[in-house]
């Protein structure tokens, strides 16, 4: 349809040019001036004109997903490679090559969001060599899914905070949990009681296969003739009882048996490298954080006392500390060991603002801000006790 009206408009344009419009008086020939030579052509780019008639290549996007979710498996890094695969068009492929044994649910709630928006205009490929909790729940979203051979996927626990830390979510909000993980299942055209299953070990499913035919048939009972669960453990898939049932679509090792197995027409595709770029250097920046995590915790451990030094030493970790949480917040956040990043006397010098970071929905923002105000607090202190020794 846009190229009918751009092409309408074209020639709309041209019926309406002034020089042809009513009134317009034809140029004429003057003798005396020669007539006036039409420019040369160029000489054909034969390179140009060939790459212009060579069909497109699908591009092929791999990302690694390694890590906690929330860490290492974002949905910060499946935003910045739809945007990559966007400039070629629909249609392209994104491949998730994952390997987590799950983490934060905040996480998995925008990555649901967000990979329910990319698989509407790309093939969105899990790729699969452990895929627990949360990165299951991630997994189930894509409408195709391989393993490698020793891969796992499954035991979509989701926990819940208490008192006494963090326990199995129930009531409600286990049976809301159970529901919405069947439903992400079943968008992605997968039967949901075997979702339902992966959250909660009473729910069994069995199924039966069609020795002609191949067609399988869940129940959610032991009715069927293979039992896929039971009721102690909540459900997790190896490669052979996930290919068995038909819940994947293949196993693959490496990216030749992957395109293989996804039936990829050779020389119709190409692997993009800006996918696995992507992803590689997310996890530069989280080693590189990590590390400079452990070391800025050490230094504060030797940065106590009131005196100037010291307190001119806590100001430039702190300052250390915003940039970690501006660079890398799960590893701020302690998701990736080391504990949480934030200044032992916050809660001294930040007051309702500290209070207010606890419970905020961007913690990241608050805690750069908390941290701000335990920085200038402690500049006051630090001009005060240079004005005493003075």
């Amino acid at each position: 349809m846009s190229r009918l009206l751009q092409f309408a408009g074209t020639v709309l344009l041209l019926l309406t040019s002034p020089a042809l419009g009513q009134g317009a008086t034809p140029a004429r020939n003057d003798p005396a001036k020669p007539a006036s030579k039409a420019p040369a052509a160029k000489p054909t780019d034969g390179k140009k004109a060939a790459d212009e008639t060579k069909p497109k290549m699908q591009q092929v996007f791999i990302v690694g997903m390694d890590g906690m979710v929330g860490a290492g498996l974002r949905h910060d890094e499946m935003v910045a490679v739809e945007k990559e695969a966007d400039k070629f068009g629909n249609n392209q492929i994104i491949v998730l090559k994952i390997n987590s044994g799950g983490g934060s649910v905040t996480e998995g709630d925008k990555i649901s969001r967000t990979l329910g928006r990319i698989r509407d205009k790309h093939r969105v490929v899990a790729w699969i060599e452990e895929a627990i909790s949360g990165a299951a729940f991630t997994a189930m979203h894509c409408r195709e899914i391989y393993f490698m051979r020793l891969g796992t996927m499954g035991s979509i626990t989701k926990f819940q905070s208490t008192d006494s830390g963090q326990v199995s979510a129930t009531g409600r909000d286990l049976e809301a949990w159970i529901e919405r993980v069947a439903e992400v299942a079943e968008g992605a055209d997968r039967n949901g009681d075997v979702g339902r299953a992966m959250v909660y070990s009473p729910i069994v499913v069995s199924y039966t296969k069609d020795p002609k035919t191949g067609k399988v048939t869940f129940y959610r009972d032991g009715s069927g003739e293979v039992m896929l669960s039971d009721d102690k453990d909540n459900l997790t898939f190896t490669a052979s009882t996930a290919m068995d049932c038909g819940y994947i679509n293949g196993v693959a090792d490496d990216e030749k048996e992957l395109f293989e197995a996804m039936q990829l027409t050779p020389g119709t595709y190409e692997v993009n490298p800006v996918g696995k770029k992507i992803s590689d250097n997310w996890q530069k920046v989280l080693e590189r954080c990590k590390e400079q995590s452990i070391s800025l915790q050490q230094d504060l451990q030797l940065a106590g006392g009131n005196d100037a030094a010291a307190i001119a030493k806590r100001i430039k970790l702190y300052k250390q500390m915003q940039d970690i949480w501006r660079q890398a917040p799960p590893v701020a956040m302690g998701m990736e060991g080391g504990g949480m990043l934030m200044p032992p006397e916050a809660e001294q010098l930040a007051g309702d603002l500290f209070e207010k970071w606890q419970t905020a929905s961007d913690q990241t923002k608050v805690a750069i801000e908390v941290i701000d105000r335990c920085i200038k607090e402690l500049q006051k202190q630090l001009a005060a006790s240079r004005k005493r020794t003075m």
